[in-house]
């Protein structure tokens, strides 16, 4: 088991690893995916955004790490709280080909870890020099020390635990491209997570998600993905303030500024996990923007690098995360 020390090493290592893959590969004009790494929102719900794979002869691999960081206090006036505080990573490797010029499979896997994290000063200073000071993380909560925390209606009290590394659970889907536009993919979770309670769901889920795609005036392509997921209750604490049937809508475009260089900006939006808990954190949509840049020099794979925010305080998205991704 990896420490939290190690958590700071762990992604410079994975994208080390990363630049060595393939040079050949897709001219993707594609959003990235985005999966929630917040453990309120994957340890229910499957859903993910979906990007539009192009017809290729070739494997598809997509790596795509992100590290966020979160501080989250929701304190009630009948003394009860809970508190999420910690950074998270994960690691996931998607690979997918297809089978016909219209049918795909893919599957995916990530490797994951939660920590005590070291970025609480420097977020610290700069909510402060942005004017927009979060209590939670500069007053209410000790720097760079991990909780997760929950006390229910019903009197249980959750308290879960950090791990340096563990396996997420497995999807697995096929996809289905109606024309050069549309694409539908269903996708399968297995609970196969070796992480602490929380972590992971715990048992499968269904997501559907479509993917429209419509380029325009040369340089824009506008994407956006509709997603419908199940996921029976689980046999934990939380069960019975636990949601099954899930909803997702995301909207984004791609700008192609210089050659194959390119910025984007995506809004994910994801339903509630969770009802009656008292907390937003929990009984709230979540609401994200995922936004940065791509590029690709030659014939190269194609780097992300991007950030994903919060745009809705009341919800239960991590503050801030740092994401580093490639794909060919």
């Amino acid at each position: 088991m990896l420490t939290s020390s190690s958590g700071r090493t762990l992604p410079a290592l994975l994208l080390l690893a990363a630049s060595g893959a393939g040079t050949g590969g897709l001219r993707a004009q594609s959003l990235p995916p985005y999966a929630a790494v917040n453990p309120v929102v994957s340890s229910r719900s499957g859903l993910m955004t979906q990007p539009y794979l192009d017809p290729t002869p070739r494997w598809r691999f997509n790596l795509l790490v992100d590290y966020a960081n979160s501080a989250e206090l929701n304190e009630r006036a009948d003394g009860r709280s809970y508190v999420l505080d910690g950074e998270y990573l994960r690691a996931d490797l998607m690979l997918s080909r297809d089978v016909t010029r219209s049918i795909f499979v893919m599957a995916s896997l990530g490797l994951e870890g939660a920590y005590n994290g070291f970025l609480d000063p420097f977020l610290n200073w700069y909510h402060d020099f942005i004017r927009l000071p979060v209590p939670a993380r500069s007053e209410d909560r000790p720097e760079n020390e991990f909780a997760d925390q929950i006390e229910l209606p019903n009197g249980v009290v959750i308290d879960r635990q950090r791990d340096g590394a563990f396996i997420g659970d497995l999807r697995i889907g096929a996809g289905w491209r109606v024309t050069r536009h549309l694409q539908t993919v269903l996708m399968l979770t297995l609970p196969t997570s070796t992480g602490p309670a929380g972590f992971g769901r715990g048992v499968a889920s269904t997501n559907l998600v479509t993917t429209g795609r419509f380029p325009f005036a040369r340089r824009w392509t506008w994407e956006s993905t509709v997603g419908l997921g199940y996921t029976p209750r689980h046999e934990t604490e939380l069960k019975l303030f636990q949601n099954t049937t899930f909803g997702s809508v995301s909207s984004g475009l791609r700008w192609r500024f210089s050659g194959q260089q390119a910025v984007f900006a995506n809004v994910i939006y994801l339903s509630p996990q969770y009802h009656g808990t008292g907390f937003a954190a929990l009984d709230q949509r979540e609401l994200t923007i995922d936004f940065g840049g791509l590029f690709r020099i030659g014939n190269g794979p194609e780097w992300q690098v991007g950030i994903t925010e919060d745009l809705a305080p009341a919800g239960p998205a991590l503050d801030l995360s740092f994401r580093v991704g490639v794909r060919y």
